[in-house]
């Protein structure tokens, strides 16, 4: 049946005579969407070979006139079981032609997106072949399951071909499939790059810049060697091919600059593993700069001159000791910071790592989120330190000026020296031995002091508990005050030292100053 002329007959013959009526209300709207589809551009063969049989179309018709006719009949004359059924087929059917009909919406849009899929693997291919000399093995094979696919949605336009296209498409889901199981049993399903190491002798020991970049998984140490030598760099591990030729070929001088294993959508596919490099720094020589961003990686860097010293990494720990430079930059989301015995103007960004500093001289600021930070034995005219609900702990240090602020976290300083400021919102300040000048401000959480020296103090709360004990040998002037809190003072009666002034306010809080008992 190529024509609408023969299909509406072989329809009509399906019909009783009483139903002429019905059949010719669905000829027009036949008729109608021969004429709407034809506008569209189709041929009438395409449209009446997407149309059901007429033995089916007639089918649903008396299927419908029956259940209509024993719902609403008087007397009962068609058994339950057999009204039941008729529901559940007729049901059945209007589903399905539902789901064909959103299968007819949805088609072209699924296409769409097979095919764009489809071409970003080639595209993934052609890429890799060129730059890498790699064969991409997984892009190669969901490319051709996609192909199979898009063969097997679009076959329904190609009505004299579907045979061939089946087979078509059979053909490559198998060959996918070979591929897939070739590439799993010989270990090639991702990219490895290949084996490569390289030294980088640089040319002078002036104005040496080290400058090194990488997405992968790193570890990085540097070597203090002799002052004769020149500085030099060594790369070892497994790299893309595209990575090994800019490596050849970039220009070094006293300079060094390198950007490896950069991600992009076109490595998915793509795992080097872990590389190593060793920077060779002679003793004595002052680097212009020293840089290392990464997203992965252990870094143990030693004896490093230099005037810039920063560190970008995303994951991974560092251990830096005997740095001196004129100023630090540290950012780490996940790792660990630990440097000792170091001299620079330093900022350290940490999320959930532990920061650890020791004995280093120069300015301090760090900015954390949930993260521990331990310093001791500092020396600086300014250290900031700002987290929003880790730890903070400053012991044995001599500062200028300190201010150490938190969320809900924890700020605790003992046995340092300095204009000290600590501040928290919800959570806990303790202040212990310390010297100079303390300002303690907290709106809702504990505050603790502990005092054998005297010192200038303010406290204040809004509706946290402030305790401070303070040696009862100290002759000190201390004033405490809460509006609705319960109220102590040890100290009420002892004799004023008007050089030395602590005075402790509340506004809900309790407020007890105690004498410290050893």
């Amino acid at each position: 049946m190529n024509t609408m002329e023969d299909y509406l007959n072989q329809l009509k013959s399906a019909f009783a005579e009483e139903d002429i009526e019905d059949f010719n209300a669905l000829k027009e709207d036949l008729l109608e969407q021969l004429a709407i589809c034809l506008d569209e551009g189709q041929t009438e063969a395409e449209v009446v070979a997407r149309l059901a049989s007429p033995e089916e179309i007639a089918a649903d018709y008396y299927a419908d006139l029956s259940l209509a006719t024993a719902i609403n009949a008087k007397t009962s004359v068609v058994p339950r079981e057999d009204i039941q059924n008729v529901f559940i087929q007729t049901q059945k059917k209007r589903m399905q032609k539902v789901i064909k009909t959103a299968f007819k919406v949805v088609k072209p849009l699924l296409l769409l997106f097979l095919l764009t899929s489809c071409l970003f693997f080639l595209v993934y291919i052609i890429k890799e072949l060129n730059e890498e000399r790699n064969l991409a093995s997984i892009p190669t094979v969901l490319s051709l399951f996609l192909l199979a696919l898009i063969l097997q949605v679009s076959k329904g336009w190609f009505i004299k071909k579907q045979r061939i296209i089946s087979v078509i498409a059979i053909g490559l889901a198998g060959f996918g499939v070979g591929l897939l199981l070739f590439f799993l049993v010989t270990g090639q399903s991702m990219y490895t790059g290949r084996q490569y190491y390289k030294e980088i002798n640089l040319t002078s020991n002036n104005h040496v810049a080290f400058s090194f970049d990488s997405d992968a998984d790193v570890e990085i140490t540097t070597v203090e060697v002799s002052s004769t030598e020149k500085p030099s760099l060594m790369i070892k591990g497994k790299f893309k091919e595209s990575d090994i030729k800019q490596i050849e070929n970039a220009s070094y001088g006293n300079k060094v600059d390198l950007t490896l294993d950069e991600e992009n959508i076109f490595d998915i596919f793509t795992r080097t593993g872990r590389s190593e490099v060793i920077f060779f720094i002679p003793k004595g020589t002052i680097l212009d700069d020293f840089h290392l961003g990464l997203n992965c990686g252990d870094l143990r860097l030693l004896d490093i001159q230099t005037k810039k010293f920063d560190l970008d990494l995303f994951s991974g720990d560092v251990y830096a000791k005997n740095i001196i430079a004129d100023e630090g930059h540290v950012d780490s989301d996940y790792g660990d910071v630990i440097i000792e015995e170091s001299a620079m103007n330093l900022t350290v960004k940490s999320v959930t790592g532990k920061t650890v500093i020791t004995e280093m001289l120069g300015d301090l600021t760090i900015e954390g989120d949930k993260g521990l930070s331990v310093l001791k034995f500092l020396r600086s005219d300014n250290v900031v330190l700002n987290n929003h609900s880790g730890r903070m702990i400053l012991e044995d240090s001599e500062i200028k000026k300190l201010a150490a602020t938190a969320t809900d976290g924890q700020v605790i300083v003992k046995r340092t020296t300095g204009a000290l400021l600590l501040a928290n919102e919800s959570g806990k300040i303790v202040s212990e031995e310390n010297q100079g000048t303390l300002e303690l401000k907290n709106i809702s959480g504990p505050t603790i002091a502990i005092q054998e020296s005297k010192v200038n103090a303010k406290v204040s709360s809004q509706s946290g508990f402030i305790k401070w004990l303070q040696d009862p040998s100290q002759s000190l002037n201390v004033t405490a005050s809460t509006e609705t809190g319960e109220l102590r003072n040890d100290f009420s009666e002892v004799p004023n030292d008007e050089n030395y002034k602590i005075e402790v306010k509340s506004q809900t809080g309790d407020v007890k100053i105690l004498e410290k008992v050893e």
